[in-house]
């Protein structure tokens, strides 16, 4: 089911769902009771996927590869369509808000490993605002995506985020 909400966004129907599991509409029926069901369960499933934590040796090079990457699934047009789609029903249903505003919290709490190595080794002081950096990316390319905008590369990020807009 997450396979068919990415590729078809919000716009499957229940018929969808049977003919994609290779079951009749009744089986569907049983199991969800409506399409909305349906649809916080593959959200929730797709906001608790494993996000890779990388290792580089450095903060900065840690922090390219989370910006490449994320940037990487904004570009691919089944997943940014998917998002507008579901960023839209958040503004509808409080429960899409909730599991977008939890999983994504939960979601970048998992790669806060990367905020700690750059502590350990002296990259970030250790009273760094941790959700401010976070959220100044995640809200950075949610604008863009949102409002397909073009995002710059990955490299233009990072600095942005560690040095602000001063010459390095």
């Amino acid at each position: 089911m997450t396979g068919l909400v990415l590729s078809r966004g919000l716009d499957f129907t229940m018929d969808d769902v049977a003919a994609a599991a290779g079951v009749g509409r009744a089986s569907v029926f049983r199991r969800y009771a409506t399409k909305r069901d349906m649809l916080l369960e593959a959200l929730a499933g797709i906001m608790n996927a494993h996000v890779a934590i990388p290792d580089t040796g450095s903060f900065e090079g840690d922090l390219r590869v989370v910006v490449s990457d994320t940037l990487a699934l904004w570009h691919h047009p089944d997943v940014s369509r998917m998002a507008r789609q579901v960023f839209g029903e958040a503004g509808r249903d409080p429960a899409v808000a909730e599991i977008i505003r939890t999983g994504m919290r939960t979601r970048m709490e998992r790669s806060w490993i990367v905020y700690e190595r750059a502590i350990e080794r002296g990259e970030l002081p250790p009273n760094a605002d941790l959700w401010m950096l976070t959220d100044m990316f995640a809200g950075f390319v949610a604008y863009r995506g949102l409002l397909d905008l073009p995002l710059p590369e990955p490299e233009q990020i990072v600095q942005v985020l560690l040095h602000g807009f001063t010459p390095v």
